[in-house]
């Protein structure tokens, strides 16, 4: 039997927290904001003083309640019923005392405040987390080990007869800490936290989605918009609209004065990437720290992760994060980790309810076998998991890699990114076509990640260098505009083969009937010419022997006219009555991507020749 009742009420909580927390972090870094601006930079110390001491005292309020006042560990101990008794006083002279240190080393050492009350806040959200996360990692195992106890002492020998009516609130409630078995459990449970925070590559994972879900700055976007985020930004624009145009316009000006961006904003990357300054940074940690403690003190169901990630995402929405060119992959991004961990959750009530059956019936045996299961599975996911994060390692390293803004680095840096392109894009070519022949459908998935993949990381060279292009001298834009039109052309090219490796992958998953042998025939010589052309660029293109560029034309149109004949040729098929509707269809696509694929390879080297000829020439 399931507990229904607590179940909903644990699941309702966790949404309403999600909300609260949202709205809460939405709200606080609004009116944050509006005080300080984004121009704080050595002004408003006195401010900063009252509200960092202000939060300070806010945070130990927590930590008195949630922490001091629930501890069995100092019952007794006569300065603790002293903190008790005095908890206002105590907290009165924190503030007192905090808001005159804030202030004495803010105006004497121009100390930065709000990194102070960010490096409390890490440390008062650490405090909320092993409160909270501790019982959820370690909470069902002691309950395993408790009932094990508790049957061992009830002298029964039948583990399946034996009731479940021994859990009382005296059992829950149970003063553990006077037990040292239970001491070495949660000591241990807390070495294995603090080991897994510092080199879990998931836990870094999951805080550099949400930097990234949160930071200022436009850019690469690692979630696409989906039908639901463009209904929800739409809308939002509108109430936008329409909330500042019934504003006075005096507090639409003053509201719109306060948002203005510094020149040059804190935690700005090499890359030019702005994440957050330290005043979001500060309302972010005391925010959830303080949500966090209130909730575990009045036993509210809460996810501390949950908490976390839709306070910086209350704050990003307040702090204009999410702009025109950026909200619609953001909110997409939200929608798919809440849905996700929803889903993920749906998923371990339906397989704890298998493992559960299959161990019950087949006992000591099913155990094993799902343990062995569950450890090969847990394998599996964390190399997955490790390729991800080497994709996404990748895609990073492309962007923040020595950005130097002049035609050096165009010339140098660029044209390697976009030999290594083509040299990928050849392989995508011919592991696409190559595995259509034969008929391959897991090497057709593969050559299809790599396009997917490629595609990317060419629009991420491309966002890179427009950057780099975007600050160079007055007098190089001549150069650099053929550097542009090369990096254009290589994007069509990319688009190109993903559309070859979609179709023909699609084909072959659908469980279609394959090539005829003319066509099999057709398409291996068409492979072959391709490769040996794109072998041909690419050897130009590293050795710089742009004087070769009429072989390629020659070779360009060789192709062109053998694309023709190919086309010609399966239309005569078609004519004889030997063309499959459908195959012939991915046929004639083929052969029209191959032919833009084609175009856009000599357009890209043309355009790269100009500008290594400009870029001589200076």
């Amino acid at each position: 039997m399931v507990n229904t009742d607590k179940a909903f009420i644990i699941l309702a909580g966790i949404l309403l927290s999600i909300f609260l927390a949202f709205v809460a972090g939405m709200v606080v870094q609004f009116v944050t904001r509006l005080i300080f601006s984004f121009n704080y930079t050595n002004r408003l110390k006195y401010l900063f003083a009252v509200v960092g001491g202000l939060a300070i005292s806010t945070m130990v309020f927590m930590i008195f309640k949630k922490s001091l006042s629930q501890s069995s560990l100092f019952d007794g101990h006569q300065w603790f019923e002293a903190i008790m008794i005095y908890q206002h006083e105590i907290l009165l002279g924190i503030f007192a005392g905090s808001t005159f240190i804030f202030l004495f080393f803010g105006l004497s050492f121009n100390l930065n405040i709000p990194r102070i009350i960010v490096l409390f806040g890490t440390f008062a959200l650490a405090l909320s987390f092993a409160a909270n996360d501790l019982v959820n990692f370690i909470g069902i195992p002691l309950s395993a080990f408790e009932s094990f106890r508790a049957f061992l002492a009830s002298g029964q020998s039948i583990p399946a007869q034996y009731s479940m009516a021994f859990i009382s609130d005296e059992v829950v409630r149970k003063d553990l800490f006077n037990d040292y078995t239970y001491m070495l459990l949660f000591t241990l449970a807390a070495v294995i936290m603090i080991i897994t925070l510092f080199t879990s590559r998931k836990a870094r994972s999951v805080t550099e989605t949400e930097v990234f879900l949160g930071r200022q700055s436009s850019g690469f976007e690692r979630f696409e918009p989906s039908h639901l985020s463009r209904i929800i930004v739409r809308n939002a624009l509108h109430a936008h609209t329409f909330i500042m145009g019934a504003l006075p316009k005096r507090l639409a000006s003053l509201i719109e004065s306060r948002y203005r961006k510094a020149e040059q904003m804190e935690h700005q990357g090499i890359d030019g990437i702005i994440y957050f300054d330290t005043v979001r940074a500060a309302v972010n940690l005391v925010v959830a720290s303080v949500l966090i403690s209130m909730g575990t003190y009045l036993q509210f169901p809460l996810s501390t992760t949950f908490i976390v990630f839709m306070v910086a995402m209350g704050t990003s929405l307040a702090d204009q994060a999410w702009g025109r060119e950026s909200a619609v992959y953001r909110v997409s991004g939200v929608l798919s980790i809440l849905s996700g961990w929803f889903f993920t959750a749906s998923l371990a009530f339906i397989g704890t309810f298998i493992f559960t059956y299959i161990i019950w019936h087949g006992q000591w045996i099913a155990a094993l076998a799902l343990a062995a299961v569950a450890i090969t599975w847990l394998i599996i996911s964390s190399r997955y998991h490790r390729r991800k994060q080497e994709e996404k390692q990748h895609l990073k390293e492309e962007l923040e890699e020595g950005i130097d803004n002049n035609l050096e680095h165009l010339a140098e840096e660029g044209g390697d990114q976009i030999r290594q392109h083509l040299q990928e894009a050849s392989k995508v070519f011919y592991l696409s076509l190559q595995g259509f022949i034969d008929e391959d459908v897991r090497q057709l998935y593969e050559a299809h990640h790599k396009a997917l993949l490629l595609n990317k990381y060419t629009r991420n060279s491309k966002s890179k260098f427009f950057y780099a292009y975007a600050h160079i001298a007055e007098e190089n834009v001549d150069s650099g505009q053929y550097f542009a039109q090369a990096y254009d052309y290589l994007t069509e090219l990319v688009s190109s083969l993903t559309n070859i490796s979609q179709i023909l992958f699609s084909h072959i998953e659908n469980q279609h009937k394959g090539m005829t042998e003319a066509q099999r025939n057709d398409l291996q010589e068409l492979l072959d010419e391709v490769s040996a052309y794109f072998n041909h660029l690419i050897h130009i293109k590293k050795e710089q022997k742009f004087d070769h560029l009429n072989e390629i034309s020659s070779k360009y149109n060789f192709l062109i006219t053998f694309l023709d004949t190919i086309r010609r040729n399966q239309i005569k098929r078609i004519q004889k009555g030997n063309g499959r509707t459908r195959m012939t269809i991915v046929f004639m696509d083929v052969l029209s991507e191959t032919k833009n694929l084609l175009l856009h390879s000599v357009n890209l080297m043309k355009a790269h020749r100009d500008f290594s000829k400009s870029y001589t020439k200076k």
